[in-house]
């Protein structure tokens, strides 16, 4: 499914639901139970278990109240203050709250609950608090409304962990948690700033479809297998600096403003196919240590590889770049595939290490394009592509062959250049800016080829270039 029809699906769905929603709430407090807050802590404090539906909650829900007995918890008011502690809040109790509306502040931080807790299609009306939370069994928030802030920094959840279909408007902080089986945000809309960083997702985790409309914070944020982002939007800034991806990590169709994975290491095969970067791009000093595939992927602002590392297959292939492009430095592993790519920006590939075969033929150039001081190991393919501007090689060393049959390049500078064969017609060449050792060296590769017509026109544009007639 591409991100057009899947955002308007989600589009469609999101409408219904906030339709629902809003009916819903008009009708409440007719329609719905009314439960008080402490009748439920109660029950939380002795271990019984906890099941409504179609309920409104009145009043907070409070961790602090577990340090009080049963009854306290029914004659203290909530007003008076618990002291805090640090220590774990022990819940015995299996909760579900399903179809309700939660209209108090939600502050159960630093609980310990030891079976599973469902509050699934259920308003959070204020802020919720989860932080430095045990869930030892599975949790699941799937098609909740969160109005306010929600927290669940540093909490664990042992079991698996489900806020599919759920709605957070206010700011989402997961900072330092730990998800040790499933992690699902599948369809889940962040209306407010979100931060992962720090998070470690050991379990498979799923951002599939969702929606982040503000800045999302996963640096340094740990997947320790398969991670599937596909169809995810980010509307503003996103980060992913020093990330770590264990398994395979899927990016395809995503659509990105702002974006940073500078540092981060992708230990498995990565997909960003037909991936959408609309502003800046960085993949600085990134690492990745099995396929990388960026195919059909569109840059539509600066893109940066500077330093990065690829060891194995790096698939670039029908790629649009309309701003600059940086792969400075950049090593290139097994084999490299630039083919039928279109660069609208200049590129720069300075001091780039391609140690086996690299392909860019069929691949457009609108400005200048620098390979100035990059090692190619393994054999070149610039065949058919185009270089309206100047293709600088001033330096660079090929240890193979050089293939650019059908290419028109406006301005050739190979001063410097190294190179056993290159299969490219003079008449390719718009203008040669080139030294005399360039020119020799060429008119030598036409020799040996045996292209005597280059190897003329190639002699008489060097005596034309000296004035030598």
């Amino acid at each position: 499914m591409n991100v057009v029809h899947r955002t308007t699906g989600l589009a469609i769905i999101l409408a219904a639901m906030a339709l629902f929603m809003a009916a819903s709430e008009n009708a409440a407090a007719q329609s719905m139970q009314v439960v008080p807050a402490d009748v439920i802590m109660v029950k939380m404090k002795l271990g019984e278990s906890i099941a409504y539906d179609h309920i409104i909650v009145s009043g907070n829900l409070s961790s602090d109240r577990l340090a009080l007995s049963a009854k306290q918890i029914l004659r203290i008011p909530f007003e008076v203050k618990v002291q805090p502690s640090d220590s774990p809040r022990i819940a015995n109790s299996s909760i579900s709250i399903k179809n309700s509306w939660i209209d108090g502040d939600v502050d159960l931080s630093n609980a310990l609950f030891q079976r599973s807790v469902r509050f699934e299609n259920t308003i959070f009306a204020r802020n919720v608090s989860f932080k430095n939370c045990e869930f030892r069994q599975e949790a699941s928030f799937e098609g909740c409304r969160f109005d306010g802030a929600t927290d669940f920094s540093k909490s664990q959840f042992k079991g698996a962990a489900d806020l599919s279909w759920s709605q957070i408007r206010g700011p989402a902080i997961f900072t330092d948690t730990q998800f040790g089986d499933y992690a699902i945000f599948y369809l889940t809309d962040f209306l407010g700033k979100v931060s992962m960083s720090g998070a470690k997702f050991i379990g498979p985790t799923s951002f599939e479809g969702s929606r982040l409309l503000d800045n999302a914070d996963f640096n340094s944020t740990q997947f320790g297998s398969v991670v599937l982002f596909d169809g995810a939007q980010f509307f503003k800034g996103a980060g992913f600096l020093r990330a770590a991806f264990g398994d395979f990590a899927s990016f395809n169709q995503t659509l990105f403003e702002e974006i940073s994975f500078s540092e981060a290491r992708f230990s498995a095969p990565v997909f960003f196919v037909r991936t959408e970067f609309n502003r800046s791009a960085a993949f600085d000093s990134a690492s990745f240590a099995s396929t990388a595939s960026f195919n059909g992927a569109r840059f539509n602002g600066s893109a940066s590889f500077d330093k990065a590392v690829f060891n194995e297959v790096a698939e670039l292939n029908s790629c649009t770049y309309e701003g600059p492009v940086d792969f400075s430095g950049t090593q290139f592993g097994v084999e490299s595939s630039f083919n039928d790519s279109v660069y609208n920006g200049t590129v720069g590939f300075l001091g780039a290490a391609f140690l086996g075969f690299a392909d860019f033929s069929g691949s457009h150039f609108a400005e200048d394009v620098d390979f100035s001081g990059t090692n190619f190991e393994g054999p070149v393919d610039f065949s058919r592509s185009r270089f309206s501007r100047e293709a600088r090689l001033f330096g660079a060393q090929f240890r193979r062959n050089v293939y650019m049959e059908s290419c028109r390049i406006a301005c050739l500078n190979m001063t410097g250049a190294s190179y056993p064969w290159i299969f490219l017609h003079w008449e390719a060449i718009g203008d040669f800016d080139s030294d005399a050792s360039a020119y020799s060296c060429i008119l030598k590769n036409y020799e040996n080829l045996g292209w005597q017509q280059d190897a003329n026109d190639c002699s008489s544009d060097f005596e034309r270039r000296n004035g030598f007639w």
